[in-house]
């Protein structure tokens, strides 16, 4: 009778042994440390990680910065960290298509130096730059406040190279900004949070870099009032590059940023002082250093509306929007705001989700509410993709 490998010894036959350690806390997920991290330096290692973890039936949660890992639900099984850090260079990039292609693991601050050498940008809009890497934050469809000039990851992305949950290696998308041959399955990758594939590979557009920038920040009385500025600067087509309201004691900071040529910002920035009027500038940050995150999604016109329900049913708590988005995140330190968060979202016909918080309350609730009307073809499509349930079991909508 042959003796089996046990799992170390497989994945240092694959990756290499210094390549492979046991699991710690740096790499835990909701309070679960992996048995082992697995660090591949090329496409092959990932796939042949990917079908050595589907013999074995380990559980397999790919990583790349640490900036997203809170979000999701808490991990049926957890048994190998694959983590990209390896796979970090650019592969392609042609300054006159407007593309650029890199690995997974490079970080968004590598990724935008490499672009803004030839004068471009690629419309990523990190908190983290030096820490979130290409791979996590497509995972996870992050966006940011300038996401209302740059969209989301998902829509500037032209390409993509995974590895499936049997070691398949397999292409979406393509390399050139005019392509519609096919399903388009990046959007079906990007935001399934590691659960369907490992993406190791992904192509963008990228937009040249502004030529000029300038930070404008208000202090108004209400929300209505930092809401008309915001909304009506995108009505004019000023060069707004990014909108925040925040709540601070006894105010609502409007801070507005702009990009674009020159005189462009020059008069983007005299209109918004005169529609600002009255405001005081300021200098005040509102902090969110709070155990609890929850990002409340609903109707830009809503905002302003939903910013003064929330002063009321929390008051304790910081509010963070984007109005001309329709997105609002609040931190709070119990766990009392999760209700009352989502029965704002309910009241203006939104949506919210558990960004962030305490593994103790994450256990007793699914952090994107209640199950959609489409999960049972998001279960089939597990089912298809995942029949195994190795990747990132149990982290997505429903527990999938």
């Amino acid at each position: 009778m042959v003796k089996q490998a046990s799992p170390a010894s497989g994945l240092r036959e694959i990756v290499g042994a210094e390549h492979v350690t046991d699991g710690s806390d740096a790499y835990a997920v909701d309070g679960m440390a992996p048995e082992y991290v697995v660090r591949p330096g090329t496409y092959e290692e990932v796939c042949a990680t990917m079908r050595f973890a589907g013999e074995q039936k380990l559980a397999v949660i790919p990583v790349g910065g640490p900036t997203n890992a809170a979000l999701g639900n808490i991990p049926s099984r957890y048994d190998v960290a694959l983590d990209t850090a390896r796979l970090n260079p650019v592969v392609e990039f042609e300054p006159a298509d407007l593309t650029i292609t890199c690995q997974a693991g490079m970080t968004l601050g590598a990724l935008r130096k490499a672009a803004g050498e030839a004068g471009l940008m690629v419309p990523f809009d990190p908190s983290l730059p030096d820490e979130g890497t290409v791979g996590g934050v497509l995972a996870a469809n992050v966006s940011g406040p300038a996401r209302m000039s740059l969209a989301t990851p998902r829509d500037f992305t032209i390409g993509l190279r995974v590895v499936t949950a049997d070691g398949k290696l397999t292409r979406a998308g393509g390399k050139v900004v005019k392509n519609v041959a096919g399903y388009d399955l990046c959007k079906l990758y990007i935001g399934s949070l590691g659960t369907l594939c490992v993406i190791v590979e992904a192509t963008f557009k990228t937009i040249p870099l502004p030529k000029a920038e300038a930070h404008l920040a208000y202090a108004f009385k209400s929300p209505e009032e930092a809401y008309k500025v915001a909304s009506e600067g995108l009505r004019r087509g000023l060069s707004l590059r990014s909108a925040v309201i925040t709540r601070t004691d006894n105010e609502y900071r409007l801070e507005i940023g702009l990009a674009g040529a020159p005189a462009a910002v020059e008069r983007s920035q005299a209109e918004i002082d005169a529609l600002a009027g009255d405001a005081t500038t300021t200098d005040e940050v509102a902090s969110n250093e709070h155990p609890i995150s929850i990002r409340v999604s609903v109707r830009p016109s809503d905002v302003a509306a939903l910013l003064n329900e929330a002063a009321t049913t929390l008051p304790n708590a910081s509010l963070e929007a984007y109005p001309t988005v329709g997105v609002c995140r609040t931190g709070a330190d119990g766990a009392d705001a999760i209700e009352a968060a989502e029965a704002l979202a309910d009241w203006f016909g939104g949506t919210s989700v558990v960004e962030r918080c305490p593994v103790e309350v994450k256990r007793n609730i699914d952090v994107f509410g209640e199950t959609p009307q489409a999960f049972e073809l998001m279960q089939r499509l597990k089912q298809e993709f995942d029949p195994g349930s190795v990747l990132s079991p149990g982290r997505f909508v429903g527990r999938l």
